[in-house]
């Protein structure tokens, strides 16, 4: 580097103190503006001397905006104020910051303001290959190629942040299942698991995929839609009344008043925060000189949160009469409950609406199960519950008002009879007797809510003007054919101008056929008659049905016959398991062809189950099944002598005979096992041990870095184990393994481990103690039995591995009950009667206690104790009487707290409990190791060590805060005086989170002789920290042993010993071995003293060391490690690094000196050759400097 030109390393990239940022102002978007440098606090810009496109390209891949589309000159942001920092910038554009660039000195120029530089980036996302920026396939740029995003796990939350990015309004589809571009030669290998409220894409968070591949079945397009936001325009200001308008890609557009009725304008008053509706005056507020009427009708049910959730339509939707726009009055920001309903509420005597208006408000009305909003079996919404409608005395009057009231036209049909299905619930209305003139249905006279005398089999239903279908006519194939449409009762069919590409797959799409569809204009002419029903339509890329295309209007006869429609839908393959009990196991099946069909057993082998396995997201091949193991498949036989290597990332892409080509039986069908993603190892069965995970390759033990319950959860469920009933951090690591290098953030409710969230470790390192163990509780679901069904009242039982068991009455509660009602809807407790749904023959009664406290969620979240519990007495079974449904409070407290008077615990009942229970261990100079005493009666005394198996001392353990293991110790004397021996017989389980928990014989006054006492000792795994370095990567080194932390003693400490220290925290290599506790003496006991690790070694504390220590804490040891600083400064002049190894300059000095601590004492340091090779010269001293490109 020569003397007088910017040195790229001359600033301190360096977490504690300085750092440099980059950001673009004042364009519009983080991705274009005038150039900033945040430097030495203080934000100041760039001068455009030399600047251009290889300079913008760094800013660009440095903010992580893609490419540079234009590196712009003299100020076209405006002018910046602060200091000019960098100018004659010389970048190749491969640098991964923009002050690597050569460049003069910083602030060395005579530039002003008027030459600021700028950039305008690409954006880290487009949408290509649709109808203009706002739809297509989704490409993201991260500074080189655009690469497409697959379909795998990607979500509308993802959609709406990209539309919104874009100025493109809201996300109204996301299609998966495409082909990739011809021209893309990879996926890009990360999922995006976006909320929904991020600014950018680049904000979501990202989870990689396994292998760097993505399971998908092809690229996702995005359609975003028009609609963005809705008003009331009044007097030409938006109010809480006034002519609807709705803004799309091509502004504001007012409404058309027909079919505009009360539920649409309901849901515009709530969206604006403006009450509810009062009325719909057409054409009240309409303004001369607007833009043509939009012709789109929305069917809304008045319960959607914005307009555009609403159905929508407008195939053969005319134009709209002059002057006849929509327009709303809503009630304003009252919160009073006024009429969700027509103008009129005068209800004609005997009609169900006469009991009072109160409980209209809430009232909705659907059609259901006739594949349309506007066809179907009527069922109105009414005290929180969906019912039916009898068929008594329904016509075309009463169907009618329906249609009307839905925004469907007139009634073509009143059907009777369930022609629509049976429905459920309740049935509402019987004998109505509508005039046709009234608004609402249940307005009509009738018997009254609930008054009838029928069953679901006599549901009525009805089919209005404005339902529609689709179909295709064909002799023998589903998804080719002639396109028809139902309207007006009658199928005709469709004409096929112009329809394009986007109107086929629109088509497709709706008759589940696939995404793609093409016209077949070979075919011979229909015979015979029918109506042809619409001609013209013209899909948007913002459309998902058919329904919603813009079209000429209905006609009998759009068009003559030779124009009728054909058409052939396509779509890309999807694989699946069947019938092996889980998503992991089962028949191998494809999607080909709209139908799925099997795989022939054929040179079946594991290396072909080996990429199923992989393209499930099932780890590694188990066995590959031949001949139906699984069950025989129906479907057609899709691939059979498949010679897969085992890499292949979709079965498909393996060598095979082809498609369909085949002489197999379904007796031959192939099937696999797959080993899941998951297993618990290490523990007591297949429901408890150290979790680990495997994506096609080797297990790999997961750490406790951020491990949650949640995540514990969604394993134990996994794994068919119940509930998580605890997770154990800082354990050893299984020697011959590495750390997945990811974190998990389940939210608790996915189906399996694969479906979580997950976050990669930065380097590949995830900060830990280390691994991670679950244990799965037995409980996994609770009921309360009578007459032998499952009611509100009734025996409790309870579901563990061994079956369904039932519950002592002895300690049940009504805190307990009152958790059961709760868990299971059955509202709150009302009684608790002993024994009083007991059934003989059952198994033992369960003898566990549950201590709730009556606000838990579930049963098994309450504390447990089975330690002392004594057998159940015959038939004294624990039930509980549930108040229903009803809403009111009843008490929730125990059956009797009867204190002493004066007693400290009659200030309240939370402090008084006769079953109090503590754990101690008694020693003179020990807090880990003593004789082992229980609290309880009041009295402390000792526990019976028969049989205190390994399970048991790590329980208790655990629960003194002592380590995860304990041994007895059979050696020490005997104790002197008396004291009871309260237990014996402890026998604690895998699933046991605390020694009250497990199960014992009952509690006795003498239990055991003196002999039997117990006397244990815990040890626990040692744990590691840097302290007083102002990061978790630099600092003193501590660890903790013996329940104290403490240091280690500098003699002997070199690089060596801090790499291991570094890898160990997850902090990257060590920079500096420090003495002389240059980070501040520590305090309690000095651990270790001359290390003499080789710098492999995993834990600090497995290197080999010296005699017992004689040092003072003057002499402690410490670290930096890369992870914390990023490198930093050096003098002016040439930079270069001998062959020896051995820097020239104490350039840690530089670096962690400069910025105010003590000296160090001067000597060299020799880097690490894996860091820095020898003679390397590059000025981003990239081995010691993994992230020193800061762009936040």
């Amino acid at each position: 580097v020569k003397m007088g030109v910017h040195n790229p390393l001359e600033s301190i990239c360096e977490t504690w103190y300085i750092k440099n940022y980059l950001r673009l102002v004042d364009g519009g978007s983080r991705c274009a503006g005038r150039v900033e440098i945040l430097h030495q606090h203080s934000w100041g810009t760039v001068c455009h001397n030399s600047w251009d496109l290889n300079d913008a390209n760094v800013v660009c891949r440095q903010m992580n905006c893609g490419v540079a589309l234009n590196a712009l000159l003299y100020a076209q942001f405006g002018e910046g104020s602060g200091p000019i920092w960098l100018t004659d910038m010389a970048c190749t554009g491969e640098e991964d910051s923009l002050w690597n660039c050569p460049a003069l000195v910083w602030e060395k120029n005579n530039c002003g303001h008027s030459k600021d530089a700028g950039v305008i980036c690409s954006g880290f996302v487009h949408l290509v290959g649709g109808h203009g920026p706002c739809s297509g396939q989704v490409e993201v740029n991260s500074g080189g190629d655009w690469i497409p995003v697959s379909d795998g796990n990607f979500s509308l939350p993802t959609a709406q942040v990209i539309c919104a990015e874009l100025g493109c309004g809201k996300a109204a589809s996301v299609l998966g299942n495409l082909p990739f571009r011809e021209d893309s030669e990879q996926v890009w290998a990360e999922e995006f698991k976006c909320k929904g409220q991020e600014p950018e894409l680049w904000f979501c968070p990202r989870v990689p995929c396994p292998g760097g591949r993505c399971p998908h079945r092809g690229a996702v397009q995005i359609v975003c839609s028009g609609y963005t936001d809705v008003r009331l325009m009044k007097n030409g200001s938006s109010q809480c009344e006034g002519q609807v308008e709705m803004k799309t890609s091509g502004g504001w557009r007012t409404l058309c008043a027909s079919h505009w009725n009360m539920a649409n304008a309901n849901v515009v008053c709530r969206q604006l925060g403006c009450g509810v509706a009062i009325s719909t005056p057409k054409g009240a507020y309409f303004v001369e000189g607007g833009d043509e009427i939009w012709r789109d009708r929305f069917h809304c049910s008045g319960s959607e949160s914005f307009l555009w959730n609403c159905p929508v339509s407008a195939l053969g939707v005319p134009a709209c009469a002059h002057g006849n726009t929509a327009s709303v009055v809503c009630s304003g920001n009252q919160t009073q409950l006024l009429p969700q309903c027509n103008d009129s509420w005068s209800d004609p005597a005997g009609s169900a609406a006469s009991e009072g208006h109160s409980a209209n408000y809430s009232r909705q009305l659907r059609l259901v199960d006739g594949g349309s909003h506007c066809a179907g079996r009527v069922e109105i919404l009414q005290q929180g519950s969906w019912g039916s409608i009898c068929d008594d005395s329904w016509d075309l009057s009463d169907a009618h008002v329906v249609c009307r009231q839905l925004g469907c036209g007139v009634a073509l049909e009143a059907t009777v009879s369930a022609h629509f299905g049976e429905g459920s619930g309740p049935i509402w209305l019987d004998e109505l007797n509508c005039t046709g003139e009234e608004a609402h249905v249940w307005q009509c006279p009738s018997q009254g809510w609930g008054q009838h005398d029928c069953r679901h089999k006599e549901d009525a239903g009805v089919i209005c003007s404005e339902f529609l279908a689709l179909r295709l006519v064909s002799k023998d194939q589903e998804c080719a054919g002639w396109l028809e449409v139902f309207y007006n009762n009658t199928w005709g069919s469709v004409c096929h101008s112009p329809m394009e590409a986007v109107t086929l797959s629109v088509i497709c799409r709706q008759l589940g056929c696939g995404d793609t569809g093409t016209l077949d204009f070979l075919v011979p002419s229909r015979e015979g008659s029918r109506p042809h029903w619409v001609d013209g339509i013209r899909c948007r890329e913002t459309d998902t049905s058919l329904w919603q295309c813009p079209s000429e209007p209905w006609k009998h006869q759009s068009c003559p016959s030779n124009e009728e429609a054909h058409i052939t839908c396509t779509e890309s393959p999807q694989l699946r398991l069947v019938d092996g009990g889980s998503r992991c196991a089962g028949r191998v099946e494809i999607l080909h062809q709209h139908s799925w069909g099997t795989v022939c057993g054929d040179s079946w082998d594991l290396k072909d189950s080996q990429v199923v396995c992989r393209q499930m997201g099932c780890g590694e091949a188990f066995n590959a099944w031949l001949y139906a193991q699984v069950e025989e498949g129906t479907r057609p036989i899709w691939l059979t002598q498949l010679a897969c290597t085992g890499e292949e990332a979709f079965l498909w892409n393996c060598p095979s005979l082809g498609w369909g080509k085949n002489n197999c039986e379904h007796s031959g069908d192939a099937g696999v096992i797959c080993s899941g993603f998951v297993h618990l190892v290490g523990g007591h069965g297949p429901c408890s041990g150290r979790v680990e995970v495997n994506s096609g390759g080797e297990w790999i033990p997961v750490s406790d870095g951020n491990f949650t319950l949640a995540t514990a959860q969604v394993i134990c469920a996994e794994l068919g184990c119940g509930k998580a009933a605890s997770v154990l951090g800082n354990l050893p690591f299984r020697e011959d393994r590495g750390v997945w290098a990811e974190e998990f953030q389940c939210e608790g409710q996915e189906p399996g481990l694969w479906f979580c969230p997950r976050v990669p470790c930065p380097g590949g390192s995830c900060p830990h103690r280390g691994a991670v163990q679950v244990v799965c509780s037995g409980y996994t679901d609770v009921r309360l039995m009578k007459n032998g069904s499952s009611q509100c009242e009734g025996q409790v039982e309870m579901k563990t591995s061994g079956g369904w068991r039932t519950l002592c009455a002895s300690h049940w509660n009504m805190a307990n009950a009152n958790v059961v009602c709760r868990q299971l809807g059955c509202g709150v407790a009302i009684s608790t009667p002993k024994g009083a749904y007991f059934v003989e023959g059952g198994d033992e009664i369960w003898r566990d206690r549950f201590h709730c406290s009556g606000s838990e969620s579930f049963l098994w979240n309450c504390p447990v104790s089975a330690l002392g519990v004594p057998a159940c007495a015959h038939g004294n079974t624990a039930s509980v009487v549930c108040s229903g449904n009803q809403t009111q409070l009843l008490p929730q407290c125990n059956d009797s707290w009867s204190d002493p008077a004066g007693s400290a615990a009659s200030e309240g009942h939370s402090a008084n409990c006769s079953e109090f229970l503590a754990l101690r261990l008694v020693s003179k100079d020990q807090e880990c190791a003593g004789w082992l005493e229980v609290f309880y009666n009041n009295t402390w005394g000792s526990v019976c060590h028969s049989p205190m198996e390994a399970v048991t001392l790590s329980v208790i353990c655990r629960q003194l805060g002592c380590g995860d293991t304990g041994t007895l110790n059979f050696l020490v004397p005997l104790r002197k005086g008396s004291r009871p021996s309260w237990v014996d017989g402890i026998h604690c389980r895998e699933t046991d989170t605390s020694l009250w928990q497990c199960p014992s014989d009952p509690w006795k006054h003498q239990s055991c002789s003196a002999k039997e006492e117990a006397h244990i000792t815990c040890t626990g795994t040692p744990q590691l920290r840097l302290v007083d370095g102002g990061s978790r990567c630099a600092g003193r080194v501590e660890i903790f042993q013996k329940n104290s932390w403490g240091t280690i003693c500098d003699q002997g400490w070199d690089l060596n010993d801090a790499h291991v220290v570094c890898r160990q925290m997850g902090c990257g290599v060590a920079l500096d071995a420090m003495d002389y506790a240059q980070f501040g003496e520590g305090s309690g006991p000095i651990w270790l003293d001359e290390l003499q690790c080789t710098g492999e070694e995993d834990q600090v504390w497995k290197c080999p060391t010296g005699r017992q220590h004689n040092c003072l804490h003057v002499r402690d040891a410490g670290v930096i490690c890369s992870g914390m600083v990023c490198i930093a400064a050096f003098p002016a002049g040439e930079l270069s690094v001998p062959p020896t190894g051995i820097w020239p300059m104490p350039m840690l000095f530089a670096i962690s000196w400069a910025v105010g601590l003590p000296s160090p004492p001067q000597r060299e340091h020799t880097l690490w050759k894996e860091e820095m090779r020898s003679g390397e010269t590059d000025s981003t001293a990239q081995g010691l400097s993994p992230s020193c490109g800061i762009a936040l």
